[in-house]
């Protein structure tokens, strides 16, 4: 067909080889989009396993799940549900408002959308009164605290913590073990309480002997001799006996009967 401008037309024809390396380029296109995308899927993978934190944006609010002991699990859930904020927001008022509870991890994958706030809970030691009222429990720190109804059932010794500094607690806490096990005295040991710095602690047992303790040091030694000082005692004249170990460290145990007094606590 003739050209009116009286020009011919020319068609382009693309040679083989330049047809191959635009297949080339094309393929190594295609190759490196499906390798992006498998490190994409990888990536989320790896944060679902490792449970890798997720940061959520400020102030945004965060649904959360709260994991515990019962009854305590269900009043901290329904506590953060009130709670509109984050998730560290939510831990931190659950520390506040619950004594027993000590501390708050949070959890959260990055492909959930709920955060997991697991209760890490006190461990209690005996139950605590304050001037003979139920004042919660003494905690294995030393720390004396309130708790839900049902939270901890106790069935040992309880302790009298009116006057006693922290550092006190935090002793007899550390003793408790050894004072609260079975056949550690002469009877079973049915209360501590706290005199003053000058007299220290008060042991009562079930048959009635009054145990003026003093410090809390030399527990294991100053229960040995009391066991052997009442069994001599008994052996020759049975009853009940008042004990006062204020001054072992200078090799004393005086025992009398109950009725005598051997020291005045308060």
């Amino acid at each position: 067909m003739n050209n009116p401008n009286g020009r011919r037309r020319f068609r382009v024809l693309t040679r083989p080889k330049q047809k191959a390396r635009r297949a080339r380029v094309a393929a190594a296109f295609l190759v490196v989009a499906a390798l992006g995308g498998v490190a994409f899927v990888t990536v989320r993978k790896l944060a679902s396993d490792f449970r890798l934190p997720f940061a959520p944006v400020s102030g945004a609010a965060d649904a959360a799940l709260v994991e515990g002991p019962e009854p305590l699990r269900s009043l901290a859930q329904a506590a953060a549900d009130a709670v509109s904020g984050t998730a560290g927001d939510k831990a931190e008022v659950l520390k506040a408002r619950f004594p027993s509870i000590s501390d708050v991890r949070v959890r959260r994958n990055w492909t959930e959308k709920t955060a997991t706030l697991t209760l890490v809970v006190r461990r209690a030691v005996a139950s605590a009164t304050r001037r003979g009222k139920p004042s919660g429990f003494l905690g294995d720190d030393g720390v004396v605290f309130e708790a839900p109804q049902g939270a901890f059932m106790l069935t040992g010794p309880s302790v009298e913590v009116a006057g006693a500094s922290p550092a006190e607690l935090s002793a007899l806490a550390r003793e408790w073990p050894i004072l609260a096990a079975s056949g550690s005295f002469p009877a079973e040991l049915t209360g501590m309480a706290y005199g003053s710095p000058e007299n220290g602690w008060e042991a009562t047992l079930s048959d009635g002997t009054k145990v003026l303790w003093g410090r809390l040091e030399w527990t294991r030694e100053k229960l040995s001799r009391l066991s052997e000082a009442v069994a001599d005692a008994r052996s020759k004249e049975p009853g009940a006996f008042s004990a006062d170990l204020r001054w072992f460290e200078d090799g004393k145990v005086l025992l009398k009967p109950a009725a005598v007094q051997v020291g005045k606590l308060r």
